[in-house]
């Protein structure tokens, strides 16, 4: 199949997928619990594609190292979205992360991959600048804060990282391969910030019949869109793939309002509209 069918597959899953990352705090449990939950979830679905798809040479003995290290940073991303959710709406966070990681990207293109920017990717960069920096006015101020900033940051770096490493694994590794280790490392990398941040929960964390449903769910549309994502950065162009990509905003928007409320004013419209023209515009040549 062409990689745009997979990318559209990529950005319809993950778009639901991480419009279910606010709901566990949302109803006051752990988000690192269900960020573990998601991703061991999420490894038992790709040992099952693994079994399925797996071709001549594969083998769960030898280590994806890139699948490992992108388990990492994704669990990261994962929890410090889930805590900052908690704060602050689904369009509102979402579009600023996005936006500014993808800005990020292709600079990381630049440096890494020799790839080169236009004129009117220059122009991009400052649209995409400019109405992220509207989108986050609230009142005259910012909407985030000095401690949310910090996890915003974070957010951006480690999840841009995963994009890069993405790639690598997509063409230098087998995709079922790849699969199996990026959950693993992102199930073991949870388990270990449980450890570090909530030791004193780490009993209750079998005790699942709160986030089991909700952890369920979103390791399904998380492990589709994920299959998907590398399928499409596997056969097709990074540019190409991540234009793409920063569509689901508009995903993730409507799920806000349908599952929590939230408000999506034509303002917030037109600055999302704003920021996936800016990040389309960028991967022109």
């Amino acid at each position: 199949m062409d990689w745009i069918f997979y990318s559209l597959i990529a950005v319809c899953s993950l778009g639901v997928s991480m419009s279910l990352y606010k709901m566990p705090t949302f109803r006051g449990y752990s988000s690192l619990h269900s960020t573990f939950w998601t991703n061991l979830f999420s490894l038992i679905f790709s040992i099952i594609i693994f079994i399925i798809f797996a071709v001549s040479g594969d083998s769960i003995t030898n280590i994806s190292f890139y699948g490992l290290l992108w388990g990492v940073f994704f669990a990261l991303t994962m929890a410090q979205q889930k805590v900052l959710l908690k704060r602050i709406e689904t369009n509102t966070l979402l579009p600023i992360t996005s936006s500014l990681g993808n800005i990020l990207t292709v600079f990381l293109g630049i440096i890494l991959f020799s790839e080169s920017i236009s004129l009117l990717g220059y122009f991009a960069i400052t649209l995409i600048i400019i109405s992220t920096f509207l989108y986050n006015r609230k009142d005259g101020g910012l909407v985030l804060d000095a401690n949310s900033l910090t996890l915003g940051i974070g957010i951006i770096v480690t999840s841009t990282i995963t994009k890069v490493i993405q790639k690598f694994g997509a063409t230098h590794d087998s995709i079922v391969h790849f699969s199996f280790f990026q959950y693993l490392g992102a199930s073991l990398c949870a388990l270990f910030l449980i450890y570090v941040f909530e030791k004193n929960s780490l009993k209750q964390i079998f005790d699942i019949r709160q986030t089991c449903k909700m952890s369920l769910t979103i390791s399904c549309f998380s492990t589709i869109g994920g299959y998907s994502l590398l399928k499409a950065l596997s056969s097709g162009p990074l540019s190409g793939v991540y234009a793409i990509q920063p569509s689901y905003l508009i995903i993730t928007a409507i799920m806000g309002v349908i599952l929590y409320k939230e408000k999506l004013t034509k303002y917030k419209i037109c600055l999302i509209l704003l920021t996936i023209l800016g990040v389309i515009l960028i991967k022109i040549r």
